[in-house]
């Protein structure tokens, strides 16, 4: 009996895209730019932010599981941010 957990790809895809929604929109709010600019560090591309963020479908197995099996983590988000961004200036930043 297996006891790998069925994650549905619509229920993935929903949770990549608010996870996703999330951490732009806290990156926003950090206004990073402005620790920058109070440093005078405003060359382009001076701050990168790499994120990767990953689900890992061991943790969702149920406690009586038998199986050993250990599934590969799924990657649900992968994202670099230069601020500010080199090809506009914009202070929020643009991916990389």
């Amino acid at each position: 009996m297996s006891s790998q957990p069925v994650i549905d790809p619509q229920i993935l895809q929903q949770l990549q895209d608010e996870i996703q929604q999330k951490l732009g929109e806290s990156l926003e709010n950090a206004d990073f730019y402005s620790v920058l600019e109070k440093y005078g560090i405003l060359k382009d591309r001076v701050l990168r932010i790499r994120l990767q963020c990953n689900l890992d479908p061991n943790q969702l197995k149920s406690d009586d599981a038998v199986d050993e099996q250990q599934l590969s983590e799924i990657v649900l988000l992968k994202r670099a941010l230069c601020i500010p961004c080199p090809s506009t200036g914009n202070p929020l930043g643009c991916n990389c």
